[in-house]
């Protein structure tokens, strides 16, 4: 019962846009990376580097979580006597495999002239948006002294101030870009500099980005995997995982075929709520496990927060509650839950047509409840669903399935 109430308490205060310190200045808890050599604490603040020593190449300190939708505060201080002095701020970015010291994806940068600059690193290399010189007139504070830089991520919106000022609005728009990921901190290679970060705070923002359709949707288009982005523990691991595994996932005949290993998942590059949703699916072969995951939220992991409609043979109609998710199913409430999940099991018996013929799901997501509906029964509902929206994931377990004729309509008035 207690643990019950704590990882409720737990949920419950992550999704309610909480003021988090990231830093408590004594530790590098929350935090990995090079805290040996490199990275140190000094008077509360996260610091690297030396005036004496050339730093050889960058260096991170990165949170061990991944944030989505957020607004970030800190204070940073930077000096330096050669080289490229330079530091920044990662954030939505991975780790990558090679060199494994690197961070790829956004940075609030600072220093050598790109204080207040939004930068792409590694991803697209380039500086996305930068302040003009009279905007960093305003912002600037002689060298050596604490700067205050915000961070604000929201959906394909990001804005960046400098000490007060505004120097960067900009807004993505490429959707395979993404939305969640670490922070980290940097020390820029090839210079003499000290940088020290210091009283990081973060506030978890709310999904506002979520659709509601207000016409019918076409999640797959027949011939392609155009708005859906692949993720797999195993291939992924290191690299990024919007590169497609074609050995996975593929399209023939108006079909999505997947081959089931490894595990993992094919997830809408969108976030959904209040639709629904129909798609069908068939067993190649022999069937053993699958299913949908329903508003996905915060990182890809093999089990994401998520509610999943299953898929496994003789059991489409149960719901999932993966990974901190939760549900009130038939009267009784069902998570949250530590990984990987809990069974809410469906209300009727087996509907399924026999394995090689095709079946059809029809879900409908209204607000925080939800219907399963196979084969045209009813299978199973639920109602204070947490979360209510997010990305949509078909999911690799197992054996080759394969899925079609997959679209959103409003709901109903």
């Amino acid at each position: 019962m207690m643990k019950t109430l704590l990882l409720t308490l737990l949920f419950i205060t992550s999704a309610a846009s909480a003021q988090i310190p990231l830093s408590d200045g004594k530790t590098f808890t929350g935090w990995e990376g090079d805290i040996t050599k490199q990275w140190r604490i000094e008077d509360g603040a996260f610091t690297s580097g030396s005036l004496e020593k050339k730093q050889p190449h960058n260096d991170y300190l990165a949170t061990s979580k991944e944030f989505g939708d957020f607004e970030l505060t800190l204070k940073w201080k930077l000096e330096g006597t050669e080289g490229f002095v330079n530091g920044g701020v990662q954030f939505r970015s991975k780790r990558v495999s090679t060199p494994s010291h690197e961070v790829s994806g956004f940075q609030a940068d600072l220093g050598a002239g790109y204080d207040g600059a939004l930068y792409d690193h590694i991803r697209r290399s380039k500086v996305i948006q930068r302040p003009t010189m009279e905007v960093l007139e305003m912002a600037r504070k002689p060298v050596g002294e604490w700067n205050d830089y915000r961070i604000r991520a929201e959906g394909s919106r990001i804005q960046i101030w400098l000490n007060g000022v505004q120097t960067v609005d900009y807004t993505e728009t490429d959707p395979t870009v993404e939305t969640t990921g670490i922070i980290a901190v940097q020390i820029h290679g090839n210079s003499n500099a000290i940088v020290r970060y210091k009283d990081l705070v973060l506030t978890e923002l709310p999904a506002s980005h979520a659709i509601e359709p207000t016409a019918k949707v076409m999640l797959f288009d027949g011939k392609s995997l155009d708005g859906w982005i692949p993720f797999s523990p195993q291939s992924s691991q290191g690299k990024d995982a919007q590169s497609t595994d074609a050995s996975v996932w593929s399209v023939r005949d108006g079909v999505i075929h997947c081959e089931g290993k490894p595990k993992g998942y094919l997830r809408t590059n969108k976030d959904y709520a209040n639709y629904q949703l129909h798609f069908e699916w068939r067993w190649d072969g022999n069937p053993t496990n699958s299913g949908v995951l329903l508003h996905k939220t915060g990182p890809d992991l093999l089990w994401p927060t998520s509610i999943e409609a299953q898929l496994m043979h003789e059991n489409a109609g149960d719901f999932y509650l993966i990974n901190l998710s939760s549900m009130t199913v038939n009267g009784r409430q069902v998570g949250p839950v530590e990984k990987p999940y809990l069974r809410a099991k469906k209300q009727e018996l087996s509907n399924e047509n026999t394995p090689g013929e095709w079946n059809h799901y029809d879900i409908v997501c209204d607000g925080d409840s939800i219907q399963l509906t196979v084969n045209g029964l009813l299978q199973n509902k639920g109602t204070g669903a947490n979360p209510s929206s997010g990305v949509i994931c078909l999911q690799s377990e197992g054996s080759p399935i394969q899925f079609r004729n997959i679209y959103l309509k409003p709901l109903e008035k």
